[in-house]
Parts: C-alpha cells; sequence; structure tokens
C-alpha cells in the first residue's frame, strides 16, 4: 500500500536540504570538505582599475575594436608583464604588454591582474650614461632600454650596439633618450626611451 503524503511535508523536506540562511554561504571553508580553497586573483584582486607596471597579467579577451582582435586566439589566456600602468576604456585596459617574447600595444584587452612580476635579471651594460640632450651625428653605445619603450622585449640584442643619432636626442627622467639611431650593423630604431653612453 502506498502512502500520501501531504504536499507540506513534501515541501519541507526539500527545504531542508538547502541552506537558506544568508550568511551560510559566506562562512563555507572548502577546506573542510577537503575541495581545494578559490584562488586569488592577484594582488588587487580586481582589473577594474589601472594595472601598474611590471604586473603580471592574464589576457582574457581582446576587445574587436581592439588592433589585435584577429590574433586573439594566440593571446587570450597568456600571462604577460604590463610595461607601464594600464589606462581604462570602457572597462578595458589600454597600454603597453610584453608576453613572453612578445610586446602588443592594446587599446581594448580585458586583463586578470596576478600580482607584481618577479624582478627580471638586468642585461644593462655598465658604462657612464649621457645625462643631457644628444646632438645629432653623436657616436653612442647603447646600454639600456626601458621597460616601457617598444623595444624593451628586444632589449638583450640590442644593448651594447654602437650606433649614430640621426637627430638630436630628447632627453626623459634624468637617464633616457629618445629619437631616431642608426647602428653599425645597419639596424636602426625610434627610441622612446633608450639610455646611451657617448662614444
Amino acid at each position: 500500500m502506498k502512502l500520501a503524503l501531504p504536499v507540506a511535508f513534501i515541501v519541507f523536506a526539500a527545504g531542508a536540504c538547502c541552506c537558506c540562511g544568508g550568511d551560510s554561504l559566506e562562512d563555507f571553508d572548502p577546506a573542510e570538505l577537503g575541495l581545494p580553497a578559490t584562488p586569488a586573483v592577484g594582488a588587487s584582486g580586481s582589473a577594474s582599475a589601472p594595472v601598474p607596471a611590471n604586473e603580471k597579467v592574464r589576457v582574457v579577451s581582446v576587445h574587436s575594436e581592439d588592433a589585435y582582435y584577429s590574433d586573439r586566439a594566440k593571446i587570450e589566456g597568456r600571462e604577460c608583464v604590463t610595461s607601464a600602468e594600464t589606462t581604462l576604456n570602457d572597462g578595458y585596459h589600454g597600454g603597453s604588454i610584453t608576453c613572453g617574447s612578445d610586446s602588443y600595444y592594446f587599446y581594448k584587452v580585458e586583463l586578470v591582474d596576478l600580482g607584481a612580476a618577479p624582478a627580471a635579471p638586468s642585461s644593462a651594460v655598465a658604462g657612464t650614461r649621457a645625462k643631457e640632450s644628444l646632438p645629432s651625428g653623436t657616436r653612442v653605445k647603447i646600454l639600456d632600454v626601458a621597460a616601457d619603450d617598444a623595444y624593451y622585449s628586444d632589449r638583450t640584442s640590442i644593448i651594447g650596439k654602437l650606433c649614430t643619432l640621426q637627430e638630436a636626442s630628447s632627453f626623459k627622467d634624468g637617464e633616457w633618450h629618445g629619437g631616431s639611431i642608426t647602428c653599425d650593423d645597419a639596424s636602426s630604431y625610434y627610441f622612446y626611451k633608450a639610455a646611451y653612453e657617448r662614444q
């Protein structure tokens, strides 16, 4: 014989299985059940604010208005390092980012902040840095390339080259030069921030 239960009893029994208290989920500790804890997302915990320079980030998505949108399949998901503090545009980040040997200047990209990047070993060459603007035609040795320069990811192949300025260098931040330069190996660069030793 089947026993018919009142509807109220069935509803109560179903309700007894759920957590209805407002604080219950906040107090839930995955470790108590042997589950992995939720991983922390970066130092700031949010990519809704500008991400500082030299910060490790993960590229979540490239916006359709960004120049690299067509390359998004090989960019999204990569872990990279910001070369300078990002700017915000409609909730998306813009700025210079280095991903391994690749460098990008994004207009609109979604990022997750993973915290400060470990300090990279310096590849700078020892030398006496020129501390003032240099005239066109000056012979120089390249001592270093700044993190916010477009050639930063190629610095290991650039530093140490002997070159000639093609124009008077602009001078920034007490140690960095900008402008057009041609090197003895026939390579040419237009630096935003590079350090020179006058020859």
